[in-house]
């Protein structure tokens, strides 16, 4: 008998090589991977665990399509002999009762051609921020029994009555293979014709396994409202999305783990009861998990779950802010709150937004707001010189545009100011800011004048992002912020590719630089090399980027048409 597991996998490394090894010990005798365009290093990791473990691995980019990718793979383990195949989740531990597994494969009536499999839902304590190796093991409790109906879920949810992980979870199937295997979305029962109940088998589900798993949920929510997907699938990711943009998932995360025995419910507490079966079945692999690369820090990690979800998604958004330039501000903002500096967040130069969505989701302290000053569409009032720019780089830009993309993470817009940045009334703003991103006109002149505005701004602690310091295009940017370097008075903290970052505050610019350096540091995706300019130790910052996996490591699964079975049953809907 051969059981083969088939996994999609998308930014799983803390828990991949965990879950293999459990399932490779206890049942299977093969596993096909299909990662689904990781950036946390899971694809290289699964590379160097096939050089020990019996694993096809293969890599897809693109929307994750589960039924349709899986389905493939399926159908693929049976043409290579596969007589079950298991369709296993990273966060799901498949184990058997009295007996041991494969026996109840073997022992499975002829007739059957797959067993559906209760899910039991594990809970994580409260105080597990980030997913690493192993954090699964604190993953001790669970509720006593589910509660309510599939049909009710969403309105219990809503009303407080239950969290979610109280809720009943449609059973999972392992299938037997066939040529016209046909996996639904999420592996569940529905769609499969001729399966029976099992209770020799569980799978122990922890779907958030640390609060930075919330990350990726949240973001699959989003997308989920922006395809217009139907109402009642993945309800519960986008109510999260929603909360997220309302700024109320931390009170939801209490609802979603556990602390002194319970979950937190609509303010109430949901006791839970103890359960090991999740936590031995970790740690009996436990010895043979490697953790050189895999426990690396993420710099997402530590981020409120909104945030986190809101930088996955910057790319979505038009405009110029790299990731690690939002990284970058995310750093800086924490760094100012440790230091008990609060004030709000102003910009000059806004687009689109991508950089403005970054710093509305920082402006969460009480009365913190976010103002943004733009021409946008409103371009007869500029001179001829910033006219011909801002009509090459930015001729579709309008306020209605701007506020569209601004309202897609956030739920208050932030204060507009229509018209050009010499307008600006500074000093009945003054020091009342505490970052000021500046982006706005690329003249000299412009840039001389904004500098100028923004140090107005700025109170104690106060720090300044000057973008678009190295186009070839804006000299005058470049010229105007690296003038203010010369005078002795600003004090530059860092520079990446497009952006100068600093502050006219010699105090600040202390516990900045040491924070900025330990932040790189503890980041093993960062660098930094150190210039010399003008006297001051400017850090240089930069990703560091993976080798790319060699292609050779990497099998093709044939798409259904070139498979025996059904050809076109790749549903709309996976």
């Amino acid at each position: 008998m051969k059981v083969v597991g088939v996994y999609l996998v998308r930014n799983e490394v803390d828990i991949i090589e965990t879950n293999l090894r459990h399932h490779l010990t206890t049942v299977l005798d093969e596993a096909i991977v299909l990662d689904n365009g990781s950036t946390d290093g899971t694809l290289e990791l699964l590379v160097d665990l096939a050089d020990e473990l019996p694993l096809q691995l293969t890599s897809e980019v693109g929307h994750i399509y589960q039924s349709g990718r899986v389905t493939r793979m399926a159908r693929y383990a049976t043409q290579q002999g596969a007589d079950w195949i298991l369709p296993i989740d990273a966060d799901e531990f498949w184990v058997a009762g009295d007996a041991p597994f494969r026996s109840v494969l073997e022992e499975a009536p002829a007739e059957a051609r797959a067993l559906f499999v209760e899910v039991v839902q594990f809970v994580q304590r409260r105080d597990v921020v980030s997913a690493r190796p192993g954090v699964v093991a604190s993953m001790t409790m669970r509720p006593d029994h589910a509660i309510g109906t599939a049909a009710a879920a969403s309105r219990l949810v809503q009303t407080g009555e239950v969290g979610w992980l109280e809720l009943p979870y449609t059973p999972k199937v392992i299938h037997r293979a066939s040529p016209d295997i046909f996996v639904v979305q999420g592996n569940h029962l529905s769609g499969v014709a001729g399966g029976i109940p099992t209770d020799a088998v569980v799978c122990l589900h922890a779907p958030l396994r640390a609060r930075s798993v919330l990350r990726g949920k949240l973001d699959q929510g989003r997308r989920a409202l922006e395809e217009r997907s139907p109402a009642d699938a993945s309800w519960h990711l986008k109510r999260w999305w929603q909360m997220a943009r309302e700024d109320t998932m931390g009170r939801e995360w209490e609802a979603l783990s556990f602390q002194d025995g319970a979950l937190t419910v609509n303010g109430t507490r949901h006791e839970l009861v103890g359960d090991d079966r999740l936590k031995d079945a970790v740690e009996a692999v436990a010895s043979q998990v490697r953790t050189t690369d895999t426990e690396a820090a993420n710099p997402l990690d530590d981020l409120e779950p909104a945030v986190g979800a809101t930088l996955l998604a910057l790319d979505t958004v038009p405009g110029r802010l790299s990731l690690l330039d939002a990284l970058v501000l995310v750093e800086l903002d924490r760094l100012q709150r440790l230091q008990g500096i609060s004030g709000d967040l102003f910009e000059i130069g806004t687009s689109f937004g991508r950089s403005a969505i970054v710093l509305g989701s920082l402006a969460r302290q009480p009365g913190e707001r976010l103002t943004v000053c733009d021409v946008f569409e409103h371009k007869e009032s500029l001179d001829p010189e910033s006219r011909v720019v801002i009509d090459h780089l930015y001729p579709d830009v309008t306020e209605k545009a701007f506020l569209e993309q601004y309202e897609r993470f956030l739920q208050h817009p932030p204060d507009v100011i229509v018209g050009l940045s010499g307008e600006i009334d500074a000093g009945d703003r003054a020091g009342t800011c505490r970052i000021v991103h500046i982006d706005g006109g690329h003249r000299y002149d412009v840039v001389r004048q904004d500098a100028a505005t923004g140090r107005t701004l700025l109170g104690p602690g106060g720090l300044a992002a000057f973008g678009n310091i190295a186009t070839p295009g804006n000299p005058g940017v470049a010229v105007a912020v690296w003038e203010l370097v010369l005078s002795g008075e600003f004090v530059p903290l860092c520079i990446t590719e497009g952006t100068v970052y600093g502050t006219w505050d010699r105090e600040a610019a202390g516990w900045a630089l040491t924070g900025m350096d330990d932040w790189v540091e503890a980041t093993p995706d960062l660098g930094e090399d150190i210039h010399t300019l003008a006297g001051w130790p400017v850090r240089r910052l930069f990703a560091l980027h993976r080798p790319p996996v060699n292609p050779d490591r990497l099998v093709r699964i044939p798409d259904l048409e070139e498979m025996p079975g059904p050809g076109d049953e790749r549903s709309p809907a996976s």
